[in-house]
C-alpha cells in the first residue's frame, strides 16, 4: 500500500535504511502517490513548512539532507528548471499550488540569460507551439522593454537591413529564434505580426 512508504522513508532518515528498495516505484499506478507522500512528509513533519514556505525556502542541501533525491529521479523537471533548482519538487507535491504563468516563467527565463545567470536558454525552449509563444513573449519584451518602441509598426525600420536586424538579436541573445524558428528576421517579425507583412512598411531598401 502507498501509506506504507512513510514507515520505510523514516528508517531512511534514521539511517536504518540506505535506500527504497528496487521495486518501490516500479508499479506506476501507485508512483506519484507514493513520491507525493514522501515530499509532504519531508515537508509537513520534518521541516515544519507550509507548501508556500516550501517553494520558498528547498534547497539543494535539503533535498540531500531529507533523502528526496531518492524520489526526485522520478518526476521530470519543468524545461525552465536549472540543474541546481528543486522548487518543482514541491509543486509535484502540491499541484494545486498557483503557478505562474507562460508570459511569467519566459521572462524569468529571458532575464536570466539577460543578465548572465543562464548561458543560454533551455535546450528546445522554442520548438513546438508553445515554444514560439514564448519565442514572441521574450521578443516582445525586448522591443517594448528594452529598446523601448511604442508601436509594432515601427519594427521594419529596425529589420529592414538584415545584418542589423542580426547585430541586434544578437546582443539581446535572441539570435537563437532565426537559428531555429523562422528563416529571416524579416520571416520572423511578418510571422509574429502577420499585419506588418507589407512590402511598403519595409521601405526600398529591403
Amino acid at each position: 500500500m502507498p501509506s506504507q512508504i512513510i514507515e520505510r522513508y523514516k528508517r531512511i532518515l534514521s539511517g536504518e535504511q540506505k535506500r527504497f528498495s528496487p521495486y518501490e516505484f516500479e508499479e506506476l499506478l501507485y508512483r506519484k502517490q507514493k513520491v507525493q507522500l514522501v515530499l509532504r512528509y519531508a515537508i509537513e513533519q520534518v521541516k515544519k513548512w507550509t507548501p508556500e514556505e516550501a517553494r520558498l525556502h528547498l534547497s539543494p542541501k535539503d533535498v540531500m539532507d531529507l533523502k528526496l533525491h531518492l524520489v526526485k529521479e522520478f518526476i521530470e523537471p519543468p524545461i525552465e528548471a536549472k540543474a541546481d533548482d528543486v522548487y518543482y519538487l514541491v509543486e509535484y507535491a502540491y499541484p494545486y499550488l498557483p503557478r505562474p504563468g507562460e508570459k511569467q516563467k519566459a521572462l524569468v527565463v529571458y532575464k536570466e540569460v539577460l543578465a548572465g545567470k543562464r548561458r543560454h536558454f533551455p535546450l528546445h525552449y522554442f520548438q513546438t507551439l508553445k515554444g514560439e509563444e514564448r519565442a514572441k513573449i521574450c521578443f516582445e519584451y525586448m522591443w517594448q522593454e528594452l529598446l523601448g518602441i511604442k508601436s509594432v509598426n515601427d519594427l521594419p525600420a529596425l529589420f529592414t537591413r538584415t545584418e542589423d536586424a542580426y547585430q541586434l538579436l544578437r546582443k539581446y541573445k535572441l539570435k537563437i529564434l532565426v537559428d531555429t524558428l523562422y528563416f529571416s528576421p524579416f520571416d520572423m517579425v511578418t510571422e509574429m505580426y502577420p499585419e506588418l507583412n507589407d512590402p511598403k512598411l519595409w521601405g526600398e531598401n529591403f
